[in-house]
């Protein structure tokens, strides 16, 4: 009886560090998760400012108001979108991944 006793509390032990392993693996997904989504939210937000700094300097020099601020903008959401694009693009395909459908031989 004590040797079911103790191999059932071994085997119950393992059990709680697998479970405290697994929660430390979510744990850190999530932080790698945030860190993805707070890059990208960077490279919109950073692209479309400086557009608008660039824009509104050169309806400044040139006084021609709003032409250059449009036009900025509109090129600053383009890259902005474009930047996020090819960030997203590369998840999940880094080195040592591999693509859903592929099989292992």
């Amino acid at each position: 009886m004590k040797k079911k006793l103790k191999d059932f509390n071994k085997r119950l032990e393992n059990l709680k560090n697998l479970n405290s392993k697994i929660k430390n693996q979510k744990k850190n997904k999530n932080i790698k998760d945030f860190g993805v989504y707070l890059k990208s939210g960077v490279e919109l937000v950073s692209a479309i400012i400086i557009a608008l700094v660039i824009g509104i300097f050169l309806d400044n020099y040139f006084q021609s108001k709003p032409i250059f601020l449009i036009i900025f903008l509109i090129l600053g959401f383009a890259a902005g979108i474009m930047n996020v694009y090819r960030s997203v693009k590369k998840l999940g395909f880094e080195v040592g991944f591999k693509k859903k459908n592929d099989k292992l031989h």
